[in-house]
């Protein structure tokens, strides 16, 4: 009898392990699951109003630098900041010189003074990611690498639109997604 009771005793040393496999291992999945939602949820939010609270600042010194600041500056000012917004989903582009080894995958959004130039961005959606196609796939992957060259290539692609769609104005540009792979 006293064998039956130490294998009994052994039996149950086992279950507390299975117990902890069984509810332990899903108990931390869904703590995971929780955490995931979370970032990306809520602190993802938190960070992109920070964004958008600092781009006035940044929009001015926009405007200063593309128009001279020439009297257009009040335009701007008081609360248009991130109003017109124009959101350009996917595009994926294959750098210059890489012969498709390498894809760029973009997503941009331009903030646009007016409702007028939004509306006119979203009427030409088409040449509108062409022009912005042609700017990247004629960059380098070590151009598209440099971070120091984000600023530039924001301006190149405002310029060539601008210049394409005379009536629109954009004050930034804004990538939202930039992967190099």
């Amino acid at each position: 009898m006293a064998e039956e009771k130490e294998e009994v005793k052994v039996e149950k040393k086992t279950s507390p392990i299975i117990k902890i496999v069984i509810f332990g291992v899903p108990a931390f999945i869904v703590q995971l699951i929780l955490v995931y939602f979370i970032t990306a949820n809520i602190l993802m939010n938190k960070a992109s109003s920070g964004i958008t609270n600092g781009e006035h600042g940044e929009e001015v010194t926009a405007e200063e630098s593309e128009e001279g600041g020439h009297g257009e500056e009040g335009d701007g000012h008081g609360g248009t900041a991130g109003q017109f917004i124009y959101s350009v989903e996917e595009i994926i582009v294959n750098p210059a010189n890489t012969n498709g080894r390498q894809l760029l995958l973009t997503a941009l959004a331009f903030d646009t003074k007016d409702e007028a130039s939004r509306a006119t961005l979203e009427a030409k959606d088409f040449l509108v990611k062409d022009m912005i196609i042609s700017v990247l796939s004629g960059k380098t992957t070590r151009f598209l690498n440099d971070i120091s060259q984000r600023d530039s290539l924001r301006n190149e692609i405002s310029h060539k639109i601008e210049s394409f769609l005379p009536n629109v104005k954009i004050n930034k540009v804004y990538f939202s997604k930039y992967i190099l792979q």
